[in-house]
């Protein structure tokens, strides 16, 4: 069965994380992904992390399901096939600096008329506005800058954190994927292309956008404590192993403390309300913490599962990668590597109840597909050679 964006084609100048996983997502729903990539090494993201068998959890992560073309974009003979592709694509990607696309005669001005419907999509550093523009950014620039660090660490008063490394990364390439589908709706419904941005800085100031509106309106950054919510925290059962709990709704209370066989808390005035809970949190955990240590986490789970109590456990990544829940729903799945045999793999977050969402193959080795792609654009293999005596190719 054709996934959601079955038809629609990419042609992906991306490299490292940004760029790459938005095209990765894009590629799951369906997306014919054509990676371009430099003829000598290709994506430098091949080489982060790579393994002694030729593995590279990297590269795999963030070019699942696409095809490799090798393309020297500066010369003339790289370019004129770019621009006979160009006429059977939807959307041209890519994460340089701003400019650097308009230079190699890739914007959307100078693909529009090899194409006049061509959607362009840039993941960017800080915006293709303002005097930082032009500069070069990567995560962790986009998480300090954006605010996040500051947020993770406790504050101004505070040393700074780093979230995790590739978060920016991640959240501006889920940005970027959703632009994307969202001038491909636009062009089908109102016949026009356009150039579509989202930056690593953007997108950190949207992901805290609840936390920036509170400030805006009174000028605090609150500290963020471990816990700060003593019933939308974690806690830790007689074995070890962590759980948490998120008691948005007061309702649920009653049910907590039944379950933790702490009924005297119930009523207890200093827990009353929310508020009161809030207000002595410190207390709270302490009678908390030590209700949980009466039994092991599972057990916990079960019981406050029986109750209806918004739960779940506390997983490392062994426990993400063999949880029942996970494994599901398909988020954690696994694909043929071609000469590693069968390989783990990250799903994808998103169920369609027709047209299907998945990784579909692996990641392609450099310019795999570079001779079946020119052969369908029309070159004979006697042009294809030439191209590649030129190093076009």
């Amino acid at each position: 069965m054709d996934g959601p964006l079955d038809g629609i084609r990419i042609l992906d100048f991306t490299r490292y994380q940004q760029g790459p996983f938005s095209t990765v997502l894009l590629s799951d729903m369906g997306a014919d992904v054509i990676k371009v990539e430099e003829r000598m090494n290709g994506d430098l993201g091949r080489s982060l992390g790579l393994q002694p068998d030729g593995w590279c959890a990297y590269f795999e992560a963030h070019n699942r399901n696409k095809r490799s073309i090798t393309i020297d974009a500066r010369k003339p003979e790289g370019q004129a096939i770019i621009y006979r592709l160009v006429k059977d694509i939807d959307v041209v990607v890519d994460n340089f600096r701003p400019g650097v696309m308009e230079r190699l005669g890739l914007d959307l001005e100078s693909l529009r008329e090899h194409n006049s419907l061509i959607i362009t999509a840039s993941a960017t550093g800080f915006g293709e506005q303002g005097e930082m523009a032009r500069r070069p950014s990567f995560d962790v620039i986009g998480q300090g800058m954006g605010g996040i660090m500051s947020n993770q660490g406790g504050g101004a008063d505070e040393p700074p954190m780093t979230v995790m490394g590739g978060m920016a990364d991640q959240v501006g390439a889920m940005v970027l994927a959703l632009g994307i589908a969202g001038a491909v709706v636009a062009r089908e419904r109102q016949g026009m292309g356009q150039h579509v941005d989202a930056s690593l800085l953007g997108s950190q100031v949207a992901l805290q956008g609840l936390q920036l509106t509170g400030f805006m309106r009174d000028g605090a950054q609150t500290p963020s404590p471990q816990r700060r919510n003593p019933v939308f925290a974690y806690f830790r059962g007689c074995d070890g192993k962590s759980l948490t709990i998120g008691l948005l709704d007061p309702r649920w209370w009653p049910s907590l403390t039944k379950t933790l066989d702490r009924d005297d808390l119930t009523n207890d005035p200093r827990f009353v309300e929310q508020k009161d809970r809030l207000e002595n949190r410190l207390a709270l955990l302490a009678e908390l913490d030590d209700a949980f240590s009466k039994r092991d986490r599972d057990e916990w789970l079960r019981l406050l599962a029986e109750a209806d109590v918004p739960s779940g456990p506390v997983h490392d990544y062994a426990g993400v990668a063999s949880d029942p829940q996970i494994l599901a729903n398909g988020y954690i799945t696994s694909l043929e590597h071609p000469s590693l045999g069968e390989v783990g793999v990250v799903g994808s977050p998103i169920r369609m109840s027709e047209t299907p969402v998945m990784p579909r193959h692996t990641a392609p080795e450099l310019g795999e597909h570079t001779e079946a792609i020119l052969l369908d654009l029309g070159y004979s293999w006697e042009e294809i050679a030439g191209l590649k005596d030129c190093e076009a190719i």
